[in-house]
């Protein structure tokens, strides 16, 4: 009889070692380890706020350097004016769209690390939580694809906003004298 309480208890031991709740060590190093990994996402989308802030008065610039001749010409020119407050408009637009996207990102991350942090006191097993985490690593990634997108619009916009103040330049900016 004592021997089979023995072996009842030594079985009833191994169960609760093998069947332990909470993740893994390995899947903590994992999760923490691509939770640095996404949250290089985060400095491509501090880049691309800071070209769309450049972008915010696109011609201030070429404004400035054309003085008077903006007022007195440039404003007159009504293809331009509209060419000019298209692309501006279009500037404002992409600023709010990476101010959205901003704020998926940052959610995402916070919740990717709140999920990291939270793992050591988790009582779910390793299955479970790589279905959560695979959910949060997707908003991100998706979060992340948008910035590449959005990047990708802010560099046409540049590009747009150079031609358009070349173009304003040699219609309307002072030409150096001839030498003779």
């Amino acid at each position: 009889m004592r021997y089979a309480q023995y072996i009842a208890g030594v079985a009833l031991l191994w169960a609760v070692v093998a069947c332990s709740s909470g993740p893994s060590k390995e899947f903590v190093e994992q999760a923490t380890k691509e939770l640095t990994d996404l949250k290089g996402a985060s400095e491509k989308l501090n880049a691309l706020k800071g070209d769309v802030a450049s972008l915010q008065d696109p011609f201030a610039a070429v404004k400035q350097e054309l003085g008077k001749v903006w007022t007195e010409k440039v404003e007159k020119d009504k293809e331009l004016v509209d060419k000019a407050n298209a692309l501006t408009e279009q500037a404002k637009k992409l600023s709010e769209e990476v101010a959205s996207v901003e704020g998926q990102l940052n959610s995402a991350l916070s919740e990717a690390q709140s999920f990291v942090d939270g793992l050591a006191t988790q009582k779910k097993g390793d299955e479970e939580l790589k279905k959560e985490w695979e959910a949060i690593k997707t908003k991100i990634t998706e979060a992340a694809g948008k910035v590449d997108q959005l990047a990708g619009q802010v560099a046409q916009l540049k590009q747009e906003v150079q031609a358009h103040t070349e173009a304003i330049k040699a219609k309307y900016a002072p030409k150096p004298a001839a030498k003779k």
